[in-house]
């Protein structure tokens, strides 16, 4: 038998903030990069380990995200970014 179901787990993002770049003459914004998804489980021994689960998610998931984080990051700034 089985069940599908959803669940929401903490998960820790790890990322690169990457400089303003010109590119024929126009500057593109801070970018960034996620490098990392990890999660925390419990393996039989009952240690905890860290598993990278970001090739799990979508390109279009990961650019959300990213999205996200830097409009949090810069939500203090007059601009909204640098």
């Amino acid at each position: 038998m089985k069940y599908q179901t959803q669940m929401t787990f903490p998960v820790e993002l790890t990322f690169e903030m990457l400089p303003p770049l010109m590119v024929e003459g126009v500057e593109l914004p801070v970018q960034m990069d996620i490098t990392k998804a990890l999660l925390t489980i419990v393996g039989p021994s009952g240690k905890p380990r860290q598993v990278d689960i970001l090739k799990t998610f979508s390109e279009d998931q990961i650019m959300l995200w990213e999205d996200q984080i830097i409009d949090s990051y810069f939500e203090d700034d007059d601009e909204g970014r640098p």
